[in-house]
C-alpha cells in the first residue's frame, strides 16, 4: 500500500471530532471507505494513511484530532508512517524530545523521510546540540533509502567539506532521483575536481532539463567558447536561450550577443559573453 505522509506544519490547537474516525459516513469515497475498513481490521498503514486524509482534509472533512488519534494508534503499533507523522506534529508544537523519538523510531524502521527530518533537527539544533556530522550521516541514510532531499543535503555537506569522493555518489543519486540540484552539483564536481568534461556535460544536460538555469548557462559557455569541447555556436545559443527562459538574465544578454556575432559572420569572436 502506498505510504502517505505530510510535511506541512500543523498550526494551532487540535480540535477533536465527536465521532469515531473510522466510522463509515454517507458520502465517503471508495478510498476513504477502504481505509476506514482496513484500519478497523487492524491494518496500521491504513490507519496512518487515513490520518493524513483527516490532517489535510483530502476527500474528507478536516479533523486534526482524528488525525492525531490515528497516527498515535498506528505508531503505538510500531508503524513507521504513523510515527513519522506524530513526529511532524510534535515538532510543530516544539516538543522536540518527542519529535526526535518518533523520527528515530520511524527511521530505524526504514522510513526515509523520518531519517531526513531527524537530520534536519541535528542540523538546525532543534532540541539538540547542533551536530553537522551526525546530520550528514542521517541525510546519507535517507539517501540510501532513496530520499532525494537526503541525497542532495548529504551531497552538499560533503562537497562543501571538500570531501568530493564522498559527495559525488550522493550528488549522482540525487540526480538519478530527479533532483536537478543534485545533477548540477555532480557536474560541478566533475568539472572542478575530476576534470572529466564528458560527465560534466552529461550531468549539466540533466540539470538543465530539470530546470536548473545555471547549468544551461554553463553548457552555453562550453559550446560557445569551445575551449574544452568542439565549438558549436548554435548549440551554445540554444542553451543560453533555455537559461534565459529559466530566468537567467545574463544568458539572455549572451544569447543576443551571439546572435549579433552570427549576424556579422563573426562566429569565432565571442569575447563579449558575460560570466
Amino acid at each position: 500500500m502506498k505510504k502517505l505522509f505530510f510535511n506541512l506544519l500543523v498550526l494551532g490547537v487540535f480540535f477533536y471530532g465527536c465521532g469515531d474516525p473510522i466510522k463509515p459516513e454517507k458520502g465517503d469515497t471508495q478510498e476513504i471507505s477502504n481505509l476506514k475498513l482496513n484500519c478497523g481490521e487492524g491494518d496500521l498503514e491504513s490507519c496512518a494513511n487515513l490520518g493524513v486524509k483527516y490532517a489535510l482534509g483530502q476527500d474528507i472533512k478536516k479533523d486534526l484530532g482524528a488525525a492525531k488519534d490515528l497516527f498515535e494508534k498506528s505508531c503505538n503499533g510500531d508503524n513507521p508512517t504513523g510515527c513519522y507523522n506524530m513526529g511532524v506534529i510534535d515538532r510543530d508544537k516544539k516538543d522536540y524530545k518527542k519529535a526526535m523519538k518518533n523520527f528515530q523510531n520511524s527511521c530505524d524502521k526504514g522510513f526515509s523521510q523520518a531519517c531526513y527530518s531527524e537530520g534536519v533537527m541535528y542540523k538546525n539544533a532543534e532540541g539538540v546540540d547542533q551536530d553537522l556530522d551526525k546530520s550528514a550521516g542521517l541525510f546519507a541514510k535517507a539517501c540510501d533509502l532513496n530520499n532525494a532531499y537526503g541525497c542532495l543535503d548529504a551531497c552538499a555537506f560533503y562537497k562543501d567539506d571538500a570531501q568530493g569522493d564522498k559527495a559525488l555518489p550522493m550528488c549522482q543519486k540525487a540526480c538519478d532521483l530527479g533532483n536537478g540540484a543534485g545533477c548540477f552539483n555532480a557536474s560541478d564536481l566533475y568539472f572542478s575536481k575530476y576534470r572529466d568534461i564528458q560527465n560534466t556535460i552529461t550531468y549539466s544536460e540533466r540539470a538543465c532539463e530539470l530546470g536548473i538555469g545555471l547549468s544551461c548557462s554553463n553548457l552555453g559557455f562550453l559550446y560557445a567558447e569551445g575551449k574544452v569541447i568542439h565549438q558549436d555556436i548554435n548549440k551554445g545559443m540554444d542553451y543560453f536561450k533555455k537559461a534565459c527562459d529559466l530566468g537567467n538574465k545574463d544568458s539572455c544578454e549572451n544569447y543576443q550577443t551571439l546572435q549579433s556575432h552570427l549576424d556579422k559572420n563573426a562566429k569565432k569572436d565571442v569575447k563579449d559573453l558575460k560570466k
